[in-house]
């Protein structure tokens, strides 16, 4: 059923610019630490498309005030280490920034969707999920015994990920989040990329708190840069950093949805 949802929603709120428009991408830069990196201007950055130059017309800071829908599934911690580690985002987020937490009933790819239909509802303008935790499925046991099936393990993020990455983007929703695991989760990284967020898999819990500051304190510092109309058809705007040691990640910036 939320897969109809999904194509419904898509189909009324995804919007063909006009090749004339001015593009805008919300970009993230860090550096080799990891740290978001403030303070840079327009002659920081350089766009590009298919390995077409775009003249970058403007760079401001994002709003820093964002409004998060925490979407809450089997996270490998204790309860204070979940709180305590909840308590850290909050801290690194601005004072302005509302954060609501979401459990999972069902399946994971629904909750998504169910998070961001609650944004739209509000009409956020700065909105982002983060996940916390991951996907499970059942493992089959090795004993033989009727009374053991299987153990619950994780998993990576199945169903229509293209279909969940492109409401993401049409919403101008960032997705970020953290799972404690040492099994590979190339879905949420993919997903998470797609959206210029970031995704962290640690196999430390005691690693929470970092990871979710660490997350936190990036969404309040980003930048909107404007670049020269393109074509609308192209491929997605590459940006690229003039200093040593930063590092971009970029998807479109909706400041409305």
């Amino acid at each position: 059923m939320h897969r109809l949802t999904l194509a419904l929603i898509l189909a009324l709120v995804v919007q063909v610019p006009s090749a004339q428009s001015p593009v805008l991408l919300i970009v993230t830069v860090t550096d080799e630490d990891g740290a978001p990196a403030a303070g840079l201007t327009r002659e920081d950055f350089t766009v590009s498309a298919d390995g077409v130059h775009l003249d970058v017309v403007d760079v401001t800071p994002a709003p820093p005030a964002v409004q998060i829908v925490a979407v809450f599934d089997n996270l490998a911690v204790t309860q204070r280490q979940l709180n305590a580690g909840i308590a850290r985002l909050i801290g690194a987020l601005d004072d302005e920034s509302i954060l609501d937490m979401q459990s999972v009933d069902g399946e994971l790819d629904a909750a998504l969707v169910e998070a961001v239909n609650d944004l739209h509802a509000r009409g956020a303008a700065r909105p982002v999920v983060v996940m916390l935790g991951q996907a499970t499925e059942m493992a089959r046991s090795e004993l033989q015994s009727s009374q053991v099936r299987g153990r619950r393990r994780a998993a990576d993020l199945s169903g229509d990920l293209d279909g969940l990455a492109d409401l993401l983007a049409a919403h101008g929703v960032l997705f970020s989040g953290v799972s404690v695991t040492a099994v590979p989760l190339p879905n949420f990284e993919r997903l998470a990329a797609a959206t210029g967020g970031r995704f962290e898999r640690i196999e430390d819990p005691a690693a929470l708190g970092d990871t979710l500051a660490g997350i936190g304190g990036e969404l309040g510092m980003q930048y909107v840069v404007t670049v020269a109309p393109a074509d609308a058809e192209g491929p997605a705007p590459r940006v690229d950093m003039r200093r040593d040691g930063l590092s971009a990640r970029v998807a479109p910036y909706a400041p409305r949805h």
